[in-house]
């Protein structure tokens, strides 16, 4: 009996000595640290290994622009300024469209008036010609007939 008694000290050592301390299990997780561990729910959103596969790699976003490069572009403001310096540009320029629209109006009408004249001038200077050359043949024939007398 004895030996069956120290057998079962010699057990119960060992069962402390494998036994967890009060310090070990300190650092274990309590029933509310274990209540806010994800779910099996929670872990079916999260990326998978083929979704990672899928993403960019650093070889990718080297290419891409960085803050530096950003930040020498136009931004909202300068686009605003460009825009209604253009705008001023082509209120500008649309007057003077207009004007000269106008100017040229008037450059056609007088040239049509002018190309009027000239057909009238034309016309005039047609019937002189015929005249002088009316006059020319009486002035002949006027000669011969003073010759003849």
């Amino acid at each position: 009996m004895e030996t069956i008694l120290q057998q079962l000290v010699n057990e119960i050592k060992d069962i402390k000595i494998n036994m967890a301390s009060k310090d070990d299990l300190s650092g274990m997780a309590t029933k509310d640290d274990i209540s806010g561990m994800a779910s099996k729910d929670d872990l079916s959103g999260m990326a998978t290994k083929d979704d990672i596969s899928g993403m960019a790699s650093k070889d990718d976003l080297s290419g891409m622009a960085t803050k530096d490069d950003i930040s020498g572009m136009a931004s909202k403001d300068d686009i605003q300024r460009l825009k209604e310096k253009l705008e001023e540009k082509i209120d500008g320029n649309t007057a003077r469209i207009d004007r000269n629209y106008t100017q040229i109006n008037r450059n056609f009408n007088q040239i049509a008036v002018n190309s009027e004249k000239l057909q009238e001038l034309s016309e005039s200077s047609q019937r002189q010609d015929k005249s002088m050359e009316t006059l020319a043949l009486r002035s002949i024939e006027h000669e011969t007939k003073l010759r003849d007398l």
